[in-house]
């Protein structure tokens, strides 16, 4: 289970990094990364702009919820260290991968707010999925309620 949990931490950390350098280099070393859309196409940007809107908004709550999935949450308890290392990274490649495309989008289309906001929120939900050992481990046990514990949450 810990190598499990380092390998999640590396990819992690790698996507936080990945965003990083991008902001580093389009705020403050100032490359210019909108040659890749000129200015005048405003229609691709609005085709592009309400396809990563609709991305985000439903690969978020997506990749939040990934565990919950009756599939996934089987094998989860089927086989907790191969199962983790499979789901949890794909929760992290979703989230990390929308971060990097947003934050690459912000800079090409001209410091765009639009990406800018989604690129943020998206960095607001990674906090919630940081692969600790203690996430690690309460994400694959099983919770075994006792029936006195059930009466009392009922009372």
């Amino acid at each position: 289970m810990k190598k499990t949990r380092n390998i999640l931490m590396i990819i992690y950390w790698l996507q936080l990094l990945a965003a990083a350098i991008l902001y580093i280099c389009g705020d403050y070393l100032e490359f210019d990364m909108a040659v890749f859309a000129s200015a005048e196409d405003q229609q691709t940007n609005y085709y592009v702009q309400m396809l990563m809107i609709l991305l985000t908004l439903s690969l978020v709550p997506l990749a939040l919820r990934l565990f919950k999935f009756k599939s996934i949450h089987a094998s989860l308890m089927a086989r907790p260290a191969e199962a983790l290392m499979q789901w949890g990274g794909v929760r992290l490649l979703i989230l990390g991968l929308l971060l990097v495309i947003n934050t690459i989008l912000y800079y090409i289309y001209g410091f765009e707010p639009a990406y800018g906001y989604l690129a943020v929120m998206v960095l607001l939900t990674m906090p919630f999925v940081l692969p600790t050992m203690n996430r690690c481990k309460a994400e694959t046990e099983v919770l075994v309620e006792t029936k006195e514990e059930t009466e009392a949450e009922e009372v």
